[in-house]
């Protein structure tokens, strides 16, 4: 009878503690900053008109003084106290979308070739491999450069990490 209680015990104790373990699940909490460089504006902050205005956009995402969209977008540069009229004359929108899942981390960079008449905007996302929410988010990634002009060529370079 004694060593019946002990196997018992035992089988209880193991059992708890496998359960336990096993059903931990690791959270993936990506915990890095979003990080913009390059030709980057940030002391503008864009307002689109609504949102999901990219797919008005025809993956064409340039805005500048001759896009059909062009008066769809406000600026502010004072975190958004007094909003204004996009200035094209001075600054260019710069947009690429995309769904990701809860958790990310966005490191964004524009870099232009005067030569080639080309803009780079690279794009790299960490993010958890696994999505730890029931929807995933849909991002515009519009940023604020330096006018460019409408005969440019942008180029996108996305890369997708995942932890």
């Amino acid at each position: 009878m004694r060593k019946f209680k002990f196997y018992a015990t035992s089988l209880l104790i193991l059992s708890i503690l496998f359960i336990g373990f096993s059903s931990c699940k690791k959270v993936c909490k990506i915990e890095a900053d979003d990080v913009d460089s390059g030709l980057i504006v940030e002391s503008v902050a864009i307002y689109p008109l609504h949102g999901y205005i990219t797919q008005e956009m025809s993956d064409e995402y340039h805005v500048h003084d001759a896009s059909s969209i062009a008066h769809k977008f406000k600026m502010s540069t004072d975190n958004g106290f007094t909003q204004s009229p996009f200035n094209y004359g001075e600054y260019s929108i710069l947009a690429y979308p995309m769904t990701l899942n809860c958790s990310f981390s966005i490191v964004r960079d524009v870099r232009v070739n005067d030569a080639n008449m080309t803009a780079t905007y690279t794009i790299t996302v960490t993010q958890c491999k696994n999505p730890e929410c029931s929807e995933q988010r849909y991002i515009e990634n519009f940023i604020a450069v330096p006018a460019i002009p409408e005969s440019y060529t942008i180029l996108h370079d996305i890369s997708i990490v995942e932890q």
